[in-house]
């Protein structure tokens, strides 16, 4: 695959953020002063959409905002990055999506989601993209927007060969029909434990909760382990195991380090359908995030995340 020729589709939400830096994360009923606010384009989505854009790979993104005036920004946010949101579509009547993130100084952060269009994102909306879902290398999916939908456009890819990349957050139970279109899973530790019902505090735990959803379906599971690196479960008539080293740095906001991670291991399995190359740039891509403030602002480019590998391998 010529990487300049990588198509992916992201299907996914759209949110604006509404970023709180505070010295601690409040307990309930508790009050913390002293916060500084930023503003940003976000949403697992939107996000995922940007970082693969940002990793070189053609993308599309298929979403919903509303008619109000965030979604006027949010659109021209999405022209200024240059992202493709010919498949963004601007509902009546209804609000864009909303999130809430407090972030302490030690870069942890809670997150409180209002849908809005996010869950307007019907199954027959999705179906009007069925061209160009069909003709992608990749589609790349979340949980931010109706089960229903990721299921449509899950459907459509693996009918049309389109490899299908879920990333199951926030974590909720899932179809099991839908594991049969998903050519790639990538849970963190505790969606992993979800999804497969059983505990991964051990090694041994998390082993087997991986070969549990092998054992469904899923050919090749990717598992974030945050500070500990990755590991790549795949279904080669055994279950074989690769583990990734973490890259070290001082994280100062986490916010968008799952979706960079997605994002550019969308866009470089399209590019060279090479699993370790993968997973690899998504982890540098991922770490240099989370030494940036904010969501989309701290994604870096395809150049940058090549820089930092040089420097931290």
């Amino acid at each position: 695959m010529n990487a300049s020729s990588a198509t992916v589709v992201v299907l996914g939400s759209t949110n604006w953020d509404i970023c709180m830096y505070l010295p601690h994360l409040p307990t309930p009923g508790e009050t913390v002063g002293e916060g500084r606010l930023k503003t940003n384009l976000g949403g697992k989505g939107a996000n995922q959409a940007v970082a693969c854009h940002r990793a070189g790979a053609n993308t599309t993104f298929i979403s919903c905002i509303g008619d109000d005036a965030t979604g006027t920004t949010v659109r021209e946010e999405f022209e200024a990055i240059g992202l493709n949101t010919s498949a963004v579509a601007t509902l009546s009547n209804t609000t864009t999506g909303t999130a809430c993130i407090f972030i302490d100084e030690s870069a942890e952060n809670c997150i409180g989601l209002t849908a809005g269009a996010n869950g307007e994102l019907t199954p027959e909306l999705v179906n009007q993209h069925r061209d160009t879902i069909s003709a992608a290398d990749v589609l790349l999916v979340q949980l931010e927007t109706p089960i229903e939908s990721v299921l449509a456009a899950a459907k459509i890819a693996h009918e049309a060969k389109t490899k299908v990349i879920l990333n199951p957050a926030p974590a909720r139970s899932l179809p099991d029909e839908l594991f049969q279109y998903v050519d790639v899973l990538t849970p963190n530790e505790g969606e992993l434990a979800q999804l497969s019902g059983m505990p991964t505090d051990t090694e041994d735990e998390l082993n087997a909760a991986a070969e549990a959803l092998i054992h469904k379906g899923v050919t090749n599971l990717i598992v974030t382990l945050g500070k500990n690196g990755a590991a790549l479960f795949q279904d080669q008539w055994a279950v074989l195991k690769q583990t990734f080293a973490p890259f070290v740095v001082d994280a100062k906001d986490t916010t968008a380090a799952g979706d960079t991670f997605s994002g550019n291991l969308a866009a470089v399995i399209a590019q060279t359908g090479d699993y370790t190359q993968a997973i690899e740039t998504a982890m540098a891509a991922a770490a240099l995030s989370v030494t940036r403030e904010g969501a989309i602002p701290s994604i870096p480019t395809r150049e940058e995340t090549t820089e930092f590998s040089k420097n931290h391998r």
